[in-house]
């Protein structure tokens, strides 16, 4: 027993890598939001590495649909697949970005981005989307930063939550606004 305790704390201690002490891109991200700007750069040059080289080695990416992939190693595979299947000639628009320190050495980073070019999985056109993609940083030793985790959420118009049925999650809203007759019926709309 005693030996299988030693062993689950030496697990735990194994399961985070260390940060390193300098960064593997080329260039180094020097401010926390490089990361967005070298995300897009990379993403519309279909370079899954260089997505890749953005984040720590066990760094976790949760996808649109709820994907997580643990480590750089998956996250270069998923984006080399996106890149691959569904965004060959898609191009992604950067319409926001913001940052907010959270002490000296970490930060986070959102965006708000739009991806037109998407193909279906019959290599069909599809509509334009939107989405916020928010990032962890950490500040390496040298001064640069690297992601430690993101999320990409796609934005649903209309919508503030989801609900599910019969195993579909659709976009639904809980506010009501007004009807379109009371819209036409406006003095704000122009005849």
């Amino acid at each position: 027993m005693a030996k299988l305790k030693k062993l689950l704390k030496r697990a735990r201690e194994l399961s985070y890598l260390p940060f390193p002490a300098g960064t593997p891109m080329d260039p180094p991200l020097r401010v926390p939001t490089d990361l967005i700007t070298e995300f897009v750069r990379a993403w519309d040059d279909k370079d899954a590495e260089a997505i890749g080289r953005l984040f720590v080695d066990d760094a976790d990416f949760v996808n649109v649909v709820g994907l997580h992939w643990t480590g750089r190693r998956s996250i270069v595979k998923a984006q080399r697949f996106g890149f691959t299947h569904a965004f060959p000639s898609a191009k992604l628009e950067l319409l926001d970005v913001s940052q907010r320190l959270l002490g000296d050495d970490a930060a986070v980073v959102i965006a708000r981005w739009q991806v037109s070019g998407q193909v279906d999985p019959d290599g069909e056109p599809v509509d334009p989307r939107r989405g916020v993609l928010s990032a962890t940083l950490v500040k390496l030793a040298d001064g640069t930063w690297l992601g430690v985790s993101c999320q990409n959420t796609d934005i649903a118009p209309a919508a503030d939550t989801n609900i599910s049925r019969g195993g579909t999650v659709s976009a639904a809203s809980y506010i009501k606004g007004p009807t379109p007759a009371e819209v036409a019926a406006s003095e704000l709309v122009d005849d």
